[in-house]
């Protein structure tokens, strides 16, 4: 199901997403491979091919879980790297979203991984998303969680200026971010 969201400004198109599902880990694993960065700060090897395909079954195995793919319809401002083409809606792969419903408690809805490709970042598609998927919780869920994995300042920051407070600490490896839904 693609679900819009209206631009942020003029740099960003309008975001969507769509389910991903097992036979689309060759787009998620590529957006992993387009961001090195993120699993140096996590401190683990980029997943294989074989583990994203494993992860998204699993994901696609449990109703609580959402792995979405992040979607704009037009290619971005010239000068940036090519995005992925997602043969499914033709539109244009700029990241990638995982999710999962009433975790950790009964009406939480936290947010495992919000990935935007480096060649689109700081162009309002994260944001965009997340505020997407906000809506898409009203009436679902009491309260957003964001969590983020590693030292990882930058992240922090892009949740803390959607209106995300720090909520549960649980270093070394995470903390979470928490945002009241109405």
């Amino acid at each position: 199901m693609l679900l819009a969201s209206p631009p942020d400004d003029a740099r960003t198109a309008a975001v969507t997403t769509r389910e991903a599902h097992p036979p689309d880990a060759p787009l998620v694993h590529r957006i992993y491979l387009a961001t090195p960065a993120y699993f140096e700060i996590i401190s683990i090897p980029i997943p294989t091919l074989a583990e994203v395909s494993t992860d998204l079954a699993t994901a696609a195995d449990d109703p609580r879980r959402h792995a979405e793919l992040v979607l704009i319809e037009r290619p971005p401002d010239s000068g940036v790297e090519p995005t992925i083409l997602d043969p499914a809606t033709g539109r244009h792969v700029v990241g990638y979203l995982d999710y999962k419903l009433d975790y950790p408690e009964d009406g939480d809805a936290t947010v495992n991984l919000l990935l935007v490709l480096p060649s689109v970042q700081s162009r309002g598609i994260g944001g965009a998303c997340a505020r997407d998927l906000e809506r898409r919780l009203e009436g679902r869920s009491r309260r957003m969680l964001a969590s983020i994995y590693g030292d990882n300042p930058r992240a922090r920051r892009f949740w803390e200026r959607l209106g995300f407070s720090f909520a549960i600490d649980a270093k070394p490896v995470l903390d979470w971010y928490a945002k009241p839904l109405t």
